[in-house]
Order: C-alpha cells, then sequence, then structure tokens
C-alpha cells in the first residue's frame, strides 16, 4: 500500500503541457533568428561576389588597354555586364585634379576609366595610367 500525500512514479514524470508549449515557443524563436542571419548572410554574400566580379571585369578590361587591345567595350565580356571606356589626355585629367608627379605627365600617357554595370545596376568603376594608342 501508499502512504497518502504520494503519487505514484508515472504521474510524475513528463512535461505538463504549459511547459511542452513554452518550449516550443523558444524555440521557435531562436529557430527564426537562426533563419534571418542565415539569409542576411546569404544575401551580403551575394552582394560582395557580384562586386567582386565587377571588380574584375573592370581590372580585365584596364588590364587589356594597357596591352593595346582594340574594342574593349565590345568584344568578349559577359553579356549581362555593360563595359564603358573613357580615354582621356593624362595631362588633361592633370589639369582637372587628379594628382600625379610632374614626371608621369607627358604625351604618350592617356588616363583611362573604365566602368562596369550589371543587369542590377551595380557599378563599379577602375582607373589607371595606359599608354596612348597610336594611330
Amino acid at each position: 500500500m501508499r502512504p497518502e500525500g504520494r503519487t505514484s512514479p508515472s504521474a510524475e514524470a513528463g512535461f505538463t503541457l504549459l511547459e511542452t508549449l513554452v518550449a516550443l515557443a523558444v524555440l521557435g524563436i531562436v529557430l527564426a533568428t537562426l533563419f534571418r542571419l542565415a539569409g542576411d548572410t546569404l544575401v551580403q554574400h551575394q552582394s560582395r561576389e557580384s562586386q567582386l566580379r565587377l571588380a574584375l571585369t573592370a581590372e580585365a578590361a584596364l588590364n587589356a588597354a594597357r596591352l593595346g587591345a582594340d574594342g574593349l567595350e565590345s568584344g568578349g565580356w559577359p553579356a549581362d555586364l555593360t563595359l564603358t571606356v573613357e580615354r582621356q589626355d593624362l595631362a588633361a585629367a592633370a589639369a582637372g585634379g587628379l594628382e600625379l608627379p610632374a614626371a608621369a605627365v607627358g604625351d604618350t600617357l592617356d588616363w583611362l576609366t573604365v566602368t562596369v554595370v550589371d543587369a542590377d545596376g551595380r557599378s563599379f568603376a577602375l582607373a589607371g595610367i595606359v599608354g596612348r594608342q597610336r594611330p
């Protein structure tokens, strides 16, 4: 016989419905926070990947110009990217506020600005000194 006031061991085992609901609510909040962080991280990664792609394309175009390639705006770039190349006389660029050593300004160099724009409107511009194209 059992002493009075004592319940059976099976009645004390387990959780109440309220404890289970509280645990599920806390778990839901934690999971929602984790999914939000993971989603934000994915968006940041995609944005950085797009920016890196634009930067690498601009750098490749600038290097191609330094090597004397013709038709930079039209040839060989991914179809979803728009490439704009602006060539300016280096002396005129220096007169316009570009800080260069006096020895760098000559009649054989140009200031080249390459701007790459993707389909989403993100852009990246890279500029540098290149040798003047001979006619």
